[in-house]
């Protein structure tokens, strides 16, 4: 079959073994991957071509999404991926992207997939620069630099709102396994199940932003016997990573995530907001009281 053409984006100074089995994947099956860049990084797969980002996007565009004051590369590759369409006819893939076969589909308009029945997701995107959607998707990101933004805003959120879900492809084409599900792949007891949800899938997504959380160190491979495991070494990049993690270590780590933040969304919102409220109550209480010892000395001063 004809190569299909992928390409991506990566701004730092190294791939993980993790993005580095991401991108050899799409290689692997004799597609022309791309790795837009403003400095090339190292552990970058053989077969990937290195193409300069600035024939995309100006390096300044990168401070041009802010979260919290900080510069935000997940809004700006939202912003690139856009753009890039508007250049080329590469078929955009995140880097925590796996391809599980041969990438037989040929779309010459949009190609756009779901993550739930609900919601589009931008993770493997093809946008065609003649519908007018694509300009309307671009200025309304334009519309919103350098003002406060949310995750979502530039994304997934957004393309739904532009394009909707109708002629997208169903969850099961490109995100076979749910996104509150995406330990599954790193356990050995859920392998049956995964490889099952995959089986007809063209891509896996790793969902990065939960795998983070998680406290993944990317630099060690999932457990042996695990789905995941499993894809890496019929691809041969276990190679990659220094050490592959224990089972029990995994599943240690799953659960102390999944206790501690919970399935439901608004459980983690009251998370993200409890933590530094109790922070800050505990720094306030340190500075005025001077810590435990201090006011444990006090104490037995008094008595």
């Amino acid at each position: 079959m004809s190569e299909v053409k992928f390409a991506s984006f990566w701004h730092g100074p190294e791939l993980s073994p993790y993005e580095h089995a991401c991108l050899a994947s799409f290689a692997a099956y004799d597609n022309e991957v791309s790795l837009y860049c403003y400095e090339k990084p190292a552990n970058v797969p053989p077969r990937i071509q290195i193409k300069d980002a600035r024939r995309i996007l100006p390096i300044e565009t990168t401070q041009h999404f802010r979260v919290n004051g900080s510069p935000s590369m997940a809004h700006f590759t939202d912003y690139f991926r856009y753009a890039m369409f508007t250049h080329t006819e590469e078929i955009w893939v995140d880097t925590d992207m796996l391809l599980l076969k041969d990438f037989d589909l040929r779309e010459s308009f949009n190609m756009i997939g779901r993550e739930t029945a609900e919601s589009a997701c931008t993770a493997i995107l093809r946008l065609d620069p003649n519908d007018a959607r694509l300009s309307a998707l671009i200025r309304r990101v334009d519309a919103i630099k350098e003002l406060p933004i949310k995750w979502g805003d530039t994304g997934p959120r957004l393309l739904t709102a532009v394009y909707g879900v109708a002629d997208t492809y169903a969850p099961p084409y490109f995100y076979p396994v749910h996104f509150d599900d995406y330990y599954k792949v790193f356990l050995p007891r859920f392998a049956d199940e995964c490889a099952k949800q995959c089986s007809n899938a063209y891509t896996l997504h790793l969902w990065n932003n939960r795998v983070v959380k998680m406290g993944l160190f990317k630099r060690i491979g999932p457990p042996a016997g695990s789905y995941l495991h499993d894809v890496f070494a019929k691809q041969r990049v276990l190679a990659s990573f220094s050490d592959l993690y224990p089972e029990s270590v995994m599943e240690t780590m799953v659960h102390n995530v999944e206790n501690r933040v919970g399935c439901d969304e608004g459980m983690r919102k009251l998370f993200r907001v409890a933590v530094p409220s109790m922070k800050a109550a505990i720094d306030k209480w340190l500075l005025s009281s001077g810590g435990a010892r201090a006011t444990m000395q006090r104490r037995r001063d008094a008595r």
